[in-house]
């Protein structure tokens, strides 16, 4: 770690070097309130391959000085310039979490001759007033009058991670415990809408905006508002991931800010937004537009039923009228897999999905192609007349449904099994979920980001067998130890300490 001097202050940051000798880019990580530099330790490894990195502790945050001038996102994104030109960095993307996203835009909106593309995490720049100032005032009251935020800190990493393991919280809190209230209040609020959507527009760089399915804080409905704002932006919600999405799947959060640079390296040509009639009516409008996708994606009032069953083979059912045919044409089971597992979609996430080497206005079209034979598949065999199943707007694609999946059962029974506090209850339910693995889990879907969904469930299922391999072994019951590390062997692709340990167990039964 080194610290450079800003006028009165010291600024923390890091500089490492890429694995790949012959990397020329840096990602430049902004952490967000509370935390600091070592809340982006999880991705790390994944990120070296292909770049070089600098991450830093804001200012008031981790072992960077608070400085006596208030804190806004203003000074703050000044305290970035400065560390970026005194490093002389050229050739940069910004990543920026929560606040550091709103440093990050306050940032490209200026234009930097050198920054190529903008990624931004977990920031909702346009958040409703009222619920903004309900959110401070139930962070202030766990503040109360203590000096310290970690119980503040406590009460929130359980909702920020998912799940929250003893190295998360453990990362987490040590954030918290050296930032003031004085310092994460003046930065913690939902006050920067009007400027930052100003700001955002002016942005001529591409910027992919990600969120995690299970961030009950800032919903992907919430952090997809902003494409509104810039035509420039792509929407992504990471799987099985809360508000830390680098903590909660580093891996899939790696390889898709690597794509997303990949794709745009060779780009130098963006489209710019519709000039005033356009940006006039934004603001009151995405109000509305906002309120609308909760409604659309809350399916509870439906009468409609459909059961999606993928785990054992693919089987489409409507009040039990199964269809069979019409799957294998125009990605029609992709697509409907996937808004089984993400309720809500924006029409360029699934362009980014299913045809991410076509141009965008030609994979749009043949996302139109394929969702009307998808329509079409679904209401001809819905006997009951009302709303369709497949709902679309202007941006966004979902299922107007009572959705039921031995998927969604499944993983639902993880998310439970995950935590459960009783010993006893957990290793039952675990073994229940063991027995209901099978051979592959998405068979016949080959597009990327099922693959990685897909080593997401494998993982789980190895991590489950190896709680169980641990509490069998504790008991000398060696036998049942070894069953379920043949379950782990399985799945974790050839792992030598896994085997090693095999072999261990063995020689301990006999």
């Amino acid at each position: 770690m080194v610290r450079l001097k800003r006028e009165s202050i010291y600024i923390n940051y890091e500089r490492i070097n890429s694995e790949d000798p012959c990397a020329r880019e840096t990602l430049i990580f902004i952490h967000g309130v509370g935390h600091d530099m070592h809340s982006w330790d999880f991705i790390l490894p994944y990120i070296r391959k292909n770049y070089h990195i600098i991450r830093y502790d804001l200012r008031g945050h981790g072992e960077s000085d608070a400085g006596s001038e208030q804190r806004t996102v203003k000074l703050i994104s000044e305290d970035l310039i400065y560390l970026i030109s005194e490093l002389n960095v050229q050739s940069y993307h910004l990543i920026g979490q929560g606040l550091g996203g709103f440093v990050g835009v306050q940032i490209a909106a200026q234009r930097p001759k050198y920054l190529k593309t903008l990624v931004l995490i977990g920031a909702p720049i346009h958040y409703p007033k009222q619920l903004g100032v309900e959110l401070v005032r139930k962070r202030k009251e766990l503040v109360k009058k203590e000096q310290s935020m970690i119980e503040m800190g406590q009460e929130l990493v359980n909702k920020i991670c998912y799940p929250p393991t003893k190295r998360k919280i453990k990362t987490l809190l040590n954030g918290y415990e050296k930032v003031s209230p004085e310092v994460y209040f003046e930065l913690f609020h939902t006050g920067f809408g009007e400027e930052g959507t100003k700001n955002l527009q002016k942005i001529n760089v591409p910027i992919l905006i990600l969120s995690g399915s299970e961030d009950t804080i800032f919903p992907p409905e919430l952090c997809s508002a902003s494409l509104y704002f810039n035509s420039n932006a792509r929407y992504l919600t990471v799987p099985y991931a809360s508000f830390m999405i680098q903590m909660d799947q580093p891996k899939i959060t790696a390889e898709w800010i690597h794509k997303f640079i990949q794709r745009n390296n060779n780009q130098n040509k963006y489209i710019n937004l519709p000039e005033d009639s356009y940006q006039k009516n934004l603001t009151s409008q995405i109000y509305a537009e906002i309120r609308g996708i909760f409604i659309q994606v809350d399916s509870s009032q439906s009468t409609n039923e459909i059961q999606v069953d993928i785990m054992n083979g693919f089987k489409v059912a409507i009040k039990e009228n199964r269809i069979v045919d019409g799957w294998g044409k125009r990605k029609a089971k992709q697509i409907l897999v996937y808004l089984v597992i993400q309720p809500s979609a924006t029409r360029d996430e699934l362009c980014d999905i299913f045809w991410p080497d076509v141009h965008l206005e030609n994979a749009r079209n043949r996302l139109r192609v394929s969702l009307h034979h998808l329509k079409q598949l679904l209401e001809n065999n819905n006997e009951i007349n009302g709303e369709p199943i497949l709902g679309t707007d202007r941006e966004h694609i979902f299922l107007r449904a009572k959705v039921s999946s031995d998927l969604l059962t499944h993983i639902n029974g993880i998310k439970s099994a995950h935590l459960t506090e009783d010993i006893n209850k957990k290793i039952g339910q675990y073994k229940n979920l063991l027995i209901g693995k099978t051979e592959n889990a998405l068979s016949g879907l080959y597009e990327e980001w099922f693959l990685d969904f897909r080593n997401w469930i494998e993982q789980q299922w190895i991590d489950m067998s190896l709680f169980l391999v641990d509490v069998y072994e504790q008991r000398k019951d060696y036998k049942n130890a070894m069953n379920y590390m043949e379950i782990a062997l399985k799945y974790s692709r050839e792992d030598s300490e896994l085997s090693k340990r095999f072999i261990s167990l063995k020689k301990k039964s006999s």
